[in-house]
């Protein structure tokens, strides 16, 4: 069964059901916005992306250039794009002069990089950074006693990405009051 078979009548029976919401699908990962056959079914493109992560890790010059020029063309189907997961791990206190993947410094630099990609990109309608805190998982190679993707830990105490996300969004506040 192709994709598209697949989600054609669930998009359909989504908005039979209820025709005042958007109806959207997650594109997980790397599908690419030329090579996807469902986003004419939905109104709101969802993407998880994890450019510096799990694609180019330790890069964040290219993490930048390649997210923006992702965007960018999905930005082509002239709908609303939100960024549903984006970040990277970090062990907490993990601390260095030169930001390297795990650290706290390096989920902060990532995530500025998406955030300075996101604000060029009108079509970013919303961001949702993975995760809210760190969580179990079952364990494995690439994981250190569970996914250490938040921004808190799982005691609920805050990272170094934490407070760089506080300052966005207080600043989206002010913005929006203006």
């Amino acid at each position: 069964m192709l994709g598209r078979d697949y989600f054609a009548p669930l998009a359909a029976e989504a908005r039979r059901l209820d025709p005042s919401r958007p109806v959207a699908y997650v594109n997980a990962l790397m599908g690419k916005p030329d090579q996807c056959v469902v986003t004419d079914l939905f109104d709101v493109v969802l993407l998880n992306r994890y450019y510096g992560w799990y694609f180019g890790p330790d890069d964040l010059a290219t993490a930048e250039t390649e997210l923006e020029a992702e965007l960018r063309q999905w930005a082509a189907h002239d709908k609303p794009i939100v960024i549903t997961e984006y970040g990277s791990d970090a062990y907490p206190g993990l601390r260095s002069v030169v930001p390297s993947p795990w650290t706290e410094e390096y989920q902060t630099e990532l995530l500025d990089v998406y955030h300075r990609v996101f604000d060029r990109v009108d079509a970013v309608a919303g961001e949702q950074v993975w995760n809210f805190a760190d969580f179990a998982t079952a364990p494995g190679v690439f994981r250190v006693d569970g996914n250490k993707k938040g921004v808190f830990t799982r005691e609920r105490r805050p990272k170094s990405a934490a407070f760089s996300l506080r300052a966005r969004w207080r600043k989206a506040d002010v913005d929006s009051t203006d």
